[in-house]
């Protein structure tokens, strides 16, 4: 397993994630709710190999011209949250059929919009969760 992954491709991988959440809410569409859900949690059931972003940017980007990177512990991290924040959504959306859901996807679709504009959301609670452990720890 690759420790880092290509900011190319994480960059892609939040794209995909905007447009299918973004576009989910706009049209208030159940499929595309539903795909955003499994674009989200096939990688993290298979792995970076079943993450569709990241085989289309490894076609655009064969060799990645930056050096910068991003841990993979990170991305699963990241993709962790969006996966229980799009469950959240489909169970709210399915069973009540409510307005509320589309706040969860709201919230996909904001975070991952401020990660392409340089600031992750997920890394900070990542960061956080970690400093919490480690004070939790030495006690």
């Amino acid at each position: 397993m690759i420790k880092e992954i290509p900011i190319s491709y994480v960059r892609t991988n939040q794209v995909f994630l905007v447009a299918l959440t973004g576009s989910s809410i706009v049209f208030q569409s159940s499929w595309l709710l539903v795909i955003a859900f499994l674009f989200v949690v096939f990688p993290l059931m298979f792995g970076q190999k079943g993450n569709l972003a990241f085989q289309i940017a490894k076609r655009m980007f064969p060799k990645p011209s930056s050096g910068k990177t991003e841990a993979a512990e990170l991305q699963k991290f990241n993709q962790t949250i969006a996966a229980v924040l799009l469950t959240i959504a489909l169970i709210v959306h399915f069973l009540f059929d409510s307005w509320i859901a589309w706040l969860f996807v709201g919230m996909v679709t904001v975070a991952a919009t401020i990660a392409l504009l340089g600031f992750c959301v997920g890394c900070f609670l990542y960061f956080q969760f970690k400093r919490f452990k480690f004070k939790v720890k030495k006690v």
